[in-house]
């Protein structure tokens, strides 16, 4: 008996070690099916991703910057091209002491040593280390040597402005990205602007970082080219006649406009102080701006031509009805009002007009009534953007007239309580130089692809039609009274034309004192040429001339002048003076 339990103890040993066997072969087995299941889904499921995956460690993509398109004046001039030069890069993966590279090459490209050392600090396969080097610097670079595989160099373009400050304020500036930051440059940047390529950073077999670019799929693709209405020269004209404002009467800041009347084109368009684009970081940001189409200012008697237009249209007065102007003041509700030097007496509403009598325009403007002139105001674009194809435009201050008090229209008449652009106000002129139609400004004509074909052509659009031609012509035989003897704006008057035009002289609300100031003004002169078949209009605007003149006559309406006068000479305008002037009206 004892024999047999010995048997079965062993029985039952050699069992427990077969058991033991099997879990240790199932374990084997699991674990190798495990590690041929890893190796299936890595190896076939997974595949395409751990491809993917191996290559972003193995390569890195850079943006190539495209070419930009030119900007171009109407008649071809270049006002914005892109020239090449080329950026310097770095490899930090390569760069074994960033410390020595950034000593070498930094005081040469002007930059901050620590801040090139950061830079190269890593693992990174690529860094821009100085964008748009000047060709005087590259050759100091050296990227080979102890650079090889460091440093390179890649393919750029840099904005340049040829003509300096010449129309900035337009056409804006570019970033050292290349991206359009302000004027035309930011407002056309999707056609301008281009699509960028691509550059492939990996290694080659030596196990260097080099810089691959697939020539079809991948090259940067140049930008449109943008053409504008402007005239290099006209815009040359303008400038010129604000620089020597700013020089005589020092004002805080001016504007100038020259438009075609009849298409709503920009011939030029001028603000002073100025900026060179070339280095626009130089500037102070408010140089930047483009007051012309930004800066709102109360415009005073130039404001008199929608009083006037809507009386006329109206038939609340013909030019020769007589209005009593009194003393030369008048009380509005409460208030006050005077004419220039107290000009009272009987004047025809011609001659309210010419000598800008402010009684005479609130007399005419009571008759007319607040809903009409609030009607007109608004036909003829105040209190909205004209649209013009420019970025920061203002849309002007023209309260409902559910906000007007018992002073309002009196204000209104002769151009309070309203807040317009020179681009607004040129534009409102325009209506009567035209025959009476609101036309759209406008300043890209054309956008071309990089392969000559059109992308857009813009063409002149009459919006409405604002008052009748029979209106328009006898307003415009009113206002070339203004620059005749007798009238506001001698000065204005060019020998060989007739002028048709209308001063402003508004004096500047103070807001903190909560009235108007009795030495800082607008001084505006808005008019067209020649009266009988306009050819050419232009405003000229100063903010708070300074030095003792400020009427808008004496030092708006020469510059107006000047301009005009020597635009029409280059557009070769012939001479014409009317035998006699035709008034048309009621």
């Amino acid at each position: 008996m004892h024999g047999r339990l010995e048997s079965d103890g062993a029985a039952e040993t050699t069992h427990g070690q077969k058991r033991r066997v099997m879990l240790v072969v199932v374990l084997l087995a699991a674990g190798y099916m495990g590690v041929v299941a890893k190796l299936f889904y890595l190896q076939v499921i997974d595949k395409s991703f751990l491809a993917q995956k191996a290559l972003r460690q193995q390569q890195e993509v850079v943006d190539l910057p495209p070419k930009r398109g030119t900007i171009y004046d109407s008649t071809g001039a270049e006002l914005a091209v892109s020239v090449e030069a080329d950026s310097l890069y770095g490899v930090p993966a390569n760069a074994h002491d960033p410390r020595q590279v950034a000593a070498v090459i930094a005081p040469i490209l002007g930059l901050d040593k620590r801040s090139v050392e950061k830079k190269l600090d890593g693992d990174k396969k690529f860094v821009w280390l100085a964008r748009q080097v000047s060709p005087d610097v590259q050759p100091k670079i050296k990227t080979d040597g102890g650079m090889e595989g460091v440093l390179g160099w890649l393919y750029d373009s840099r904005r340049y402005y040829p003509e300096k400050d010449l129309a900035a304020c337009v056409i804006g500036f570019t970033g050292t990205d290349g991206k359009g930051l302000d004027g035309l440059e930011q407002e056309y940047e999707k056609y301008i602007g281009g699509l960028p390529g691509e550059a492939i950073v990996e290694r080659d077999g030596r196990g260097r970082e080099v810089l691959t670019v697939n020539e079809d799929k991948n090259s940067p693709r140049a930008g449109c080219d943008i053409i504008l209405t402007i005239n290099e020269k006209v815009q040359y004209m303008a400038e010129k006649a604000l620089d020597r404002i700013m020089e005589k009467y020092r004002p805080l800041s001016a504007s100038a406009i020259v438009m075609d009347p009849n298409t709503g084109e920009i011939l030029a368009m001028a603000d002073r102080p100025g900026f060179n684009p070339n280095e626009w970081s130089r500037y102070p940001t408010w140089a930047w701006r483009n007051r012309a189409v930004s800066d709102l200012y109360e415009p005073g008697s130039t404001f008199k031509i929608v009083t006037a237009s809507a009386a006329l249209e109206q038939g609340v007065v013909r030019p020769s009805d007589i209005i009593d102007c009194g003393k030369g003041e008048l009380d509005v509700d409460g208030t006050i009002i005077h004419s220039a030097d107290n000009e009272g007496g009987r004047l025809t509403f011609q001659e309210v007009i010419q000598k800008s009598n402010n009684v005479g325009t609130i007399k005419v403007a009571l008759r007319l009534g607040a809903k009409r002139l609030y009607r007109y105001a608004k036909a003829f674009g105040f209190g909205a953007k004209t649209g013009v194809d420019l970025p920061g435009e203002a849309g002007g201050e023209l309260r409902d007239i559910s906000k007007w008090s018992g002073l309002s229209v009196a204000s209104v008449a002769i151009g309070q309580e309203v807040g317009v652009t020179p681009l607004q106000m040129l534009t409102a002129m325009n209506c009567i130089a035209n025959g009476g139609y609101y036309m759209r400004p406008y300043i890209v004509s054309e956008i071309r692809g990089a392969d000559g074909s059109v992308v857009m052509k813009r063409s002149p659009e009459r919006v409405r039609q604002v008052v009748s031609a029979a209106t328009a012509v006898t307003l415009r035989n009113i206002l070339t009274t203004v620059v005749e003897d007798g009238g506001t704006a001698v000065e204005a008057n060019i020998k060989g034309y007739q002028v048709a035009g209308k001063t402003g002289t508004a004096q500047k609300f103070e807001r903190a004192l909560g009235r108007y100031s009795k030495t800082k003004y607008y001084s505006s002169f808005v008019g067209f040429c020649p009266a009988d078949n306009p050819k050419i209009s232009a405003i000229v605007v100063l903010n708070e001339p300074r030095g003792g003149a400020y009427y808008g006559g004496v030092v708006a309406a020469p510059a107006f002048k000047s301009i005009v006068e020597q635009a029409l000479t280059y557009m070769k305008v012939p001479t014409r003076l009317p035998e006699q002037t035709i008034t048309v009206g009621r």
